[in-house]
C-alpha cells in the first residue's frame, strides 16, 4: 500500500470501529450534536443563568451519543453539551491526531477529547490532555469505577509516566470471525483455543475455492496494514515490529520476518487469501466470499446492518509464545485549552457512563470498558455465541506498541508492508528499507 489507507473497511483498521459504530450512519459522522440551552421562564424574577457550552469531540459518528445528550439535559443542567465529529485526516489514528493539533492550535474551542492510545502519547507530548488524577482524587463515585469495575489493563493504558489522561470508555481486541455454516458444510469443527499456525493453514486449504472466477471463496482476509491489525499476528509469533520499550525498530529480528512470510504465503504461494488492498473485506464476508477474518468487536456493527449471523469468534492461532491477543484503548480527556474543566470533566464522566456503554453495545461499537457493562445479558445479545471471549481476552492481552511518533511510524511500516502482499519485494527486502527509514524516526525519538 502507498501509507495512506484505503477505503475498503479492513484497512482502516479502528478508524472503521468509530466510524461504524454508528450503523448507517455516515452522513451523521459530519454533524455536530448539541442540546440547546433551555429558554429562561419569564415568570421567573432573577435572570436565568446561561449554561455553560462543553464541546467534546469524537471519532465515533456523532449520533452514537444522541442518547446521552438526551440524558444530559437532566443530568448536567447547567451544561449545554455538544459532541462533534473530530476529522481523520489522511490516516487513521495518526490523522487524526494531527487533525486534532490542527483544530486547537487554530483556536477552535474543544474542551472534551476522544483518543486512543495510539495518540495519547503525541497529546500528552504537546500538552493537549490535563492530567486526570486529581479529578478523580476528588471524585470518589468516579474513582471507585476507575479502579473497580474497569480492567487494570485499560486502566494503565491510557496513562503515561504513571499519570491518569484519560477516563476509559472502550477498548478492542482482534479475534478470529469464522462462517459457521460453511464449517459445517465442509465437515468442520469449531476451532479450539489453542490452534496453532499449521493447524489454521489446513483449514484455510480445505476452505478455499479460488479459481480466479467471480464465485471464488477465500479462506481469509487479513489486514495487511496497521499497527493494530499486524500485532494480532505478531503477538501470536512472540514478536513485535518495534521493541519492547516503542524506542528502536525491531524490524530486522526473524520472528517478524516468519510472521509476514507465513501471511505473504497465504496470498502469493497458496492464494486462500485475497490481496489487502482493494479489497472489501466486510462486503465479502457477509456474502460468504471469505470465510474467516479477523477483527475487533467493532465488526459486530456489520454483521447487524447485514442481519448475517452464521458467524462465531475465536482466538487467533498461534505460532509461538503464550497466547496473546492485541488490545488497544481509547477514553475521554479533559482538553488543557478549556476555560471550564471542571465542567469538562463533568461530560467526560457523563461519556464514560454505563448508559453510554450500553448504547455503544447495541449498535455493535466497541468492547464496554465497564466490567459490569460486559457482564450484562444485553452484551451478549449483541454478538456471537461466544461473546463472552471479548472482554475475557484480556487476560491475554498485549498493549498495541504506541510510540510518541506513532503518526509516523505506522505510515512508513505500511508503505513497505504493501510492496510483500503484491510481490514487488521479498519480505526481508521490505523489511530491510522499512528498518532504514525507521530507526532514525526512532532516534530522533530518543534524542527529543
Amino acid at each position: 500500500m502507498s501509507g495512506q489507507p484505503t477505503p475498503f473497511h479492513q484497512n482502516m483498521s479502528r478508524r472503521d470501529m468509530l466510524r461504524l459504530t454508528g450503523v448507517g450512519a455516515a452522513g451523521a459522522a459530519l454533524a455536530a450534536c448539541a442540546v440547546p440551552a433551555a429558554a429562561p421562564d419569564a415568570r421567573d424574577s432573577a435572570p436565568a443563568m446561561e449554561p455553560v457550552t462543553i464541546i467534546a469531540t469524537s471519532g465515533m459518528p456523532v449520533n452514537t451519543f444522541d442518547n446521552a445528550l438526551e440524558r444530559s439535559l437532566e443530568s448536567l443542567p447547567n451544561i449545554a453539551m455538544e459532541v462533534n465529529a473530530n476529522s481523520w485526516g489522511e490516516g487513521g489514528w495518526d490523522g487524526y491526531s494531527d487533525t486534532m493539533l490542527t483544530r486547537i492550535a487554530g483556536g477552535e474551542q474543544i474542551d472534551v477529547i476522544m483518543i486512543a492510545i495510539e495518540g495519547l502519547r503525541l497529546l500528552t507530548a504537546k500538552n493537549v490532555l490535563e492530567v486526570l488524577d486529581d479529578f478523580f482524587a476528588a471524585d470518589e463515585p468516579a474513582n471507585d469505577i476507575l479502579h473497580n469495575d474497569i480492567h487494570v489493563t485499560l486502566r494503565e493504558m491510557l496513562q503515561v509516566d504513571s499519570k491518569q489522561y484519560l477516563f476509559p470508555f472502550s477498548w478492542n481486541n482482534m479475534v478470529m470471525y469464522y462462517n459457521t455454516a460453511v464449517f459445517e458444510e465442509e465437515g468442520l469443527d469449531p476451532p479450539p483455543t489453542d490452534w496453532t499456525w499449521d493447524d489454521f493453514l489446513q483449514t484455510c486449504l480445505q476452505v478455499a475455492n479460488v479459481t480466479g472466477g467471480a464465485d471464488d471463496r477465500f479462506a481469509y482476509s487479513f489486514w495487511g496494514a496497521s499497527m493494530f491489525g499486524m500485532c494480532a499476528w505478531y503477538f501470536n509469533n512472540d514478536a513485535s515490529p518495534i521493541s519492547d520499550d516503542w524506542l528502536d525498530s525491531n524490524l530486522l529480528d526473524p520472528k517478524v520476518a516468519e510472521t509476514l512470510q507465513f501471511l505473504a504465503d497465504l496470498i502469493l504461494e497458496h492464494k486462500v487469501a485475497p490481496n489487502p488492498e482493494g479489497w472489501d473485506e466486510w462486503a465479502q464476508f457477509h456474502a460468504g466470499n471469505v470465510v474467516m477474518r479477523t477483527c475487533g468487536r467493532w465488526c459486530i456493527a456489520g454483521t447487524l446492518e447485514a442481519e448475517f449471523d452464521t458467524y462465531d469468534i475465536q482466538y487467533q492461532p498461534h505460532n509461538a509464545g503464550p497466547l496473546k491477543t492485541v488490545a488497544g484503548t481509547e477514553g475521554w480527556g479533559v482538553s488543557t485549552s478549556s476555560e471550564n474543566p471542571q465542567e469538562a470533566w463533568e461530560v467526560v464522566k457523563h461519556l464514560s457512563h454505563s448508559d453510554t456503554s450500553i448504547d455503544l453495545v447495541k449498535v455493535g461499537g466497541s468492547i464496554p470498558a465497564l466490567r459490569s457493562v460486559a457482564a450484562m445479558p444485553v452484551f451478549a445479545e449483541y454478538g456471537p455465541p461466544n461473546t463472552a471471549l471479548f472482554y475475557e481476552s484480556l487476560d491475554f492481552a498485549a498493549t498495541v506498541p504506541s510510540p510518541t511518533n506513532f503518526n509516523i511510524v505506522e505510515p512508513i511500516l505500511n508503505r513497505n508492508y504493501a510492496t510483500i502482499w503484491n510481490g514487488e519485494r521479498t519480505v526481508e527486502e521490505a523489511m530491510q528499507a522499512a528498518h532504514d527509514e525507521l530507526q532514525p524516526e526512532m532516534d530522533k525519538l530518543k534524542q527529543a
